[in-house]
């Protein structure tokens, strides 16, 4: 009886002790306890599933589309090797035509709902 009293006063202590989160436990049918803390998910500041898309016509020469999980605008900037930034666009799904670029490596910076990534883009 004093081991389960003492038990007990230990597992208070620690819960006592533990402020900085909110610690939630669940007895199960097995007499398992499950403990979770009951705090946010850390966010993700990455585009879900972004992918740049090249493609090729005779038409409209080279042209790229950038599209991703959430059909909503991007934001879209293009930045040269020397950081300066030579195109800006907002596109859903509408189509970036690379025609008056000079061959060369671009940064690509994409910002979709608060979220930022930077790709690189190269044009031959």
């Amino acid at each position: 009886m004093k081991s389960i009293y003492f038990l007990l006063l230990l597992s208070l202590n620690s819960i006592a002790n533990t402020t900085d989160k909110e610690i939630a436990a669940n007895v199960k049918p097995n007499n398992t306890i499950e403990v979770f803390c009951n705090e946010p998910a850390p966010k993700s500041n990455y585009i879900a599933g972004l992918k740049i898309i090249n493609n090729a016509s005779q038409k409209h020469g080279k042209l790229i589309y950038i599209v991703s999980d959430i059909y909503t605008a991007k934001k879209v900037s293009f930045f040269n090797k020397k950081g300066k930034e030579v195109f800006t666009t907002s596109t859903i799904g509408s189509p970036i035509y690379l025609s008056k670029f000079k061959k060369g490596t671009y940064t690509i910076k994409i910002v979709e709902d608060g979220k930022t990534e930077i790709k690189a883009l190269s044009i031959n």
